[in-house]
């Protein structure tokens, strides 16, 4: 049997995700005599495969590619309301109603489960801008909700959401609660257009000014909780300003910029969770990094 160079690219790519890594997106793997299915039905291939529905909104933001699928459906938020929170007070820094360098004491009676940064600062005094990158960049669950007390709570968040246009973002609760993420509770969830344009507005629009846009960008470019999602599904030369998150159901998103080595610069607001009724279902890290190798050649024009 003669085995076409699409055959076996194929081949290759599924050794490879067999290995636990997602096959890199080839641009060249087109072959006019068999073209690759549309990608809607290439996706609904890897929710078959993980038991899973993925929401996706993905955009080129130098050109009108975009890739969507399930992208009005709302799905839980986790952690990355986050990145919201800590615009939120970056906003709140730049009309003087903060300062970044204030301080909120941690009492240790606050502390919630995977606080790996205000553990080690209970008791004690922590600045403002220490725990956004904490909450960030190692989705530190006790600094987000000293934020949130900061900034008037969960509704906070949802007004923030409006005022940046996303109509669709709500925060109900606090850390750790807004994690159950009960099928069909419209508490604390998002789409992924809504969360992807929102993060879109905030890391390159003008509700940040350049100083606090900026240094958004830089506390998300140093997330330390991508590496297994978005980011095992670039190519190694890129890099990415994300905020992941992660519940029950299996329910685990990640949000954010790619960036590429010749200034490339796409959006990809990838939300998913199991289909199943299992609550503790196991996250879906490498279900977002396969999205992820699988959608970038096509915003980037070459799939």
């Amino acid at each position: 049997m003669t085995l076409s160079r699409r055959h076996l690219l194929l081949s290759t790519a599924a050794v490879v995700a067999a290995c636990g890594r997602p096959a890199p997106a080839d641009p060249n793997l087109s072959d006019p005599a068999e073209p690759l299915p549309p990608i809607e039905t290439r996706i609904g291939a890897l929710e078959h495969r993980y038991d899973a529905l993925v929401g996706l909104y993905g955009a080129n933001l130098d050109s009108d590619r975009t890739v969507s699928h399930r992208e009005a459906d709302p799905f839980a938020l986790c952690s990355t309301f986050k990145a919201y929170l800590a615009a939120r007070v970056l906003h709140a820094a730049q009309t003087g109603e903060l300062r970044l360098t204030d301080t909120i004491v941690v009492n240790p009676a606050a502390l919630q489960p995977h606080s790996p940064v205000t553990e080690r600062e209970a008791g004690g005094p922590v600045p403002l801008g220490t725990l956004c990158a904490a909450a960030l960049q190692q989705s530190d669950n006790t600094a987000a909700n000293l934020l949130l007390a900061r900034v008037g709570g969960p509704p906070a968040i949802t007004a923030f959401a409006r005022l940046i246009g996303d109509e669709q973002t709500r925060l109900d609760r606090w850390e750790t609660d807004l994690n159950t993420a009960l099928p069909g509770d419209p508490r604390d969830t998002s789409t992924p257009r809504a969360l992807g344009g929102g993060i879109r507005t905030l890391l390159t629009g003008t509700v940040l000014d350049d100083t606090h846009r900026r240094q958004l960008d830089e506390w998300m470019r140093g997330t330390m909780t991508s590496a297994r999602s978005m980011r095992a599904g670039l190519p190694a030369d890129w890099t990415s300003a994300d905020k992941t998150g992660a519940g029950d159901y299996a329910s685990t998103n990640d949000v954010g910029i790619a960036y590429g080595p010749a200034g490339e610069r796409i959006l990809l607001s990838v939300m998913t969770r199991t289909r199943s009724d299992n609550p503790a279902a196991a996250a879906l890290q490498s279900l977002i990094a396969e999205v992820t190798a699988l959608v970038l050649p096509t915003l980037l024009g070459r799939g």
